[in-house]
């Protein structure tokens, strides 16, 4: 059995691992590490084949050269070219740990423990070579002496927190110290319930006499306790500005259940609740409830939604509007660092005192991203068009809504997130009050700041400053906008 769950979580590590191809400047290197990339193997091999013909040498070609056959599994070829990179350069940074990785495939145990030691010896935060050096140990069957080596990667790299727990349970396990082997797996359990590693500690759970088909949660929570300073309250949808600072008290809710789950296809009912309350602008209370149901399918590269959602809102404690949406998106993966999203959005929505605000809204859109740092930072760009068609025709309007920001961690697990949106509305007909067609241009620049304090609580500061220059004077106005929130979450 360990040998099926060590192959299993070894294969899941390294291959999340790409290469960067700035480290290299030759061009035939840059070409190899953009196929090494893209999985074309025997590509890759050529190009770095191509720079040891001219210089027998080259340390990086060797090195990649090694990467790639690793990650294609074909771990006998992979053996000389990193024996040649340890030759030309004994300290070279990750050979050693590779080099081991290449003799636990081949199961030549003592091998492995040979690298993997040297590994660490010269980077002792190398929180992978510890994990490989404890499945090693394992292979051999040494359960107790693993656990050592496990328990360092808890206090490295957070990341790999749950599937160090998941091989301490198994070493215990191995060993008939069930209650051990069962207070790890839960804690592995809890750190991610939908991972495909907790799929994994369930057997094992189960193995062991615990029943855990109900450990993953079908369901969510998040509370949202805020405080928020506004020097221009306003409500865009009704075109209100009020020219006057105020502060509020906000609530969030969102909770939810998931009523048929798998790994490939997912269905859920949501309820979001929203409001705040400022101080002196009671008038601008607003409150809103939405409903949702929603349905996911996830295959291995690409992954498809269709979601329904109805709003009811209430401003000044009246009722204010309703509507509908329907969003289906269809999302892929062409490469590991990158996932496109294109979604559209129908929806209707009904003014409750207003009607000839009513409108049909039709919009279609992508959101880019773009993973970097191992997936602990990433870039986005979006774009949306869309076209609203009310009752009153001197709304009617398309609008063009492009966005791009950078989300990335800092200390302490602090996520910082910088945001730019510039929004134009075209308006499709003559408003009366200005004898010509409205034309709104909006910008908004936001900063926000996540910082964890326990398991289940985060604090958000978010700050705004919305720009819109519109030729209708009444809504040509700036806002900034600070936000300070609790987030309590299960």
């Amino acid at each position: 059995m360990q040998k099926f769950f060590s192959f299993l979580f070894l294969s899941l590590f390294f291959c999340l691992n790409n290469i960067q191809a700035q480290e290299a400047s030759a061009p035939s290197i840059i070409r190899g590490l953009q196929f090494y990339n893209e999985a074309k193997f025997d590509q890759a091999l050529s190009e770095f084949s191509k720079v040891l013909a001219k210089d027998p040498s080259n340390i990086e070609a060797h090195y990649y050269r090694g990467l790639t056959f690793l990650k294609a599994e074909k771990n006998t070829e992979a053996v000389a070219p990193f024996k040649k990179v340890l030759e030309l350069d004994p300290a070279y940074s990750g050979a050693h740990r590779n080099l081991g990785i290449v003799y636990f495939n081949l199961e030549s145990s003592d091998l492995a423990l040979e690298a993997l030691k040297k590994s660490i010896d010269l980077d002792p935060q190398d929180a992978s070579a510890y994990l490989y050096l404890g499945f090693t140990l394992q292979q051999k069957e040494q359960y107790k002496e693993s656990l050592i080596y496990f328990q360092t990667v808890l206090s490295l790299d957070p990341d790999l927190e749950q599937l160090a727990l998941f091989q301490i349970g198994l070493a215990y396990f191995e060993l008939g110290q069930k209650e051990d082997a069962k207070f790890a797996l839960n804690m592995a359990l809890e750190k991610n319930p939908e991972s495909e590693t907790a799929d994994q500690v369930e057997i094992l759970l189960n193995e062991l006499g615990e029943k855990t088909s109900k450990s993953k949660k079908n369901w969510w929570f998040l509370a949202k306790q805020g405080f928020q300073y506004d020097d221009n309250v306003s409500v865009t949808s009704q075109d209100i500005v009020s020219n006057q600072s105020d502060t509020a008290a906000t609530f969030e809710l969102s909770t939810g259940y998931k009523f048929y789950s798998t790994p490939i296809v997912e269905l859920r009912l949501g309820y979001d609740y929203y409001q705040n309350a400022w101080t002196d602008a009671a008038e601008f209370n607003y409150i809103s409830n939405t409903f949702s149901l929603g349905g996911t399918h996830n295959d291995k590269n690409w992954d498809a939604g269709l979601d329904y959602y109805y709003n009811y809102s209430f401003l000044d404690e009246k009722d204010y509007l309703t509507s509908h949406s329907v969003v289906p998106r269809i999302g892929f993966s062409l490469q590991p660092e990158l996932y496109t999203n294109i979604s559209a959005v129908i929806s209707e929505t009904t003014f409750l005192g207003d009607e000839l605000r009513n409108a049909l809204n039709v919009s279609i859109g992508f959101d880019q991203y773009l993973f970097f740092a191992e997936s602990k930072a990433y870039a986005f760009v979006t774009y949306r068009y869309y076209d609203e068609n009310t009752k009153g025709s001197e709304f009617d309007y398309v609008g063009n809504l492009i966005s791009a920001g950078y989300n990335f961690s800092g200390p302490d697990k602090t996520k910082f997130q910088l945001s730019y949106l510039y929004n134009l509305l075209l308006y499709e007909n003559v408003t009366e009050s200005i004898g010509k067609n409205r034309r709104d241009e909006k910008q908004t620049v936001q900063f926000t700041i996540t910082h964890p304090v326990l398991e289940f609580l985060n604090i958000d500061l978010d700050f705004q400053y919305n720009l819109n220059n519109s030729n209708l004077v009444s809504v040509d106005s700036k806002q900034n906008l600070l936000t300070l929130k609790f987030n309590f979450f299960y």
